[in-house]
């Protein structure tokens, strides 16, 4: 381990690059920006907690809070920052 909490930015990064790839699957079914970027976000998130939930249920895995944070806050900067520069694919 580098540093404390690098999972968490490893959480981060994975879930930028799905919110990045939910921005793309998304683009063309939504007319206006704001709601491309709340149902990208939300699709990660969601995506997030079933994950974390999904987890709960493995041996020697557990289900954080702040990993799906970390998942979600990756997804909404990603998905911020698309919205910013006008993305489109």
């Amino acid at each position: 381990m580098l540093f404390n909490h690098q999972d968490k930015l490893i959480h981060a990064t994975a879930y930028a690059l799905m919110g990045l790839l939910a921005w793309r699957m998304l683009v063309h079914n939504f007319k206006v920006k704001p709601w491309l970027a709340l149902f990208s976000l939300l699709f990660c998130s969601l995506y997030g907690v079933s994950d974390e939930y999904h987890q709960s249920f493995i041996e020697g895995r557990d289900a954080d809070v702040w990993d799906w944070l970390a998942d979600t806050i990756g997804a909404g900067l990603m998905v911020f920052g698309l919205s910013r520069v006008g993305y489109k694919l």
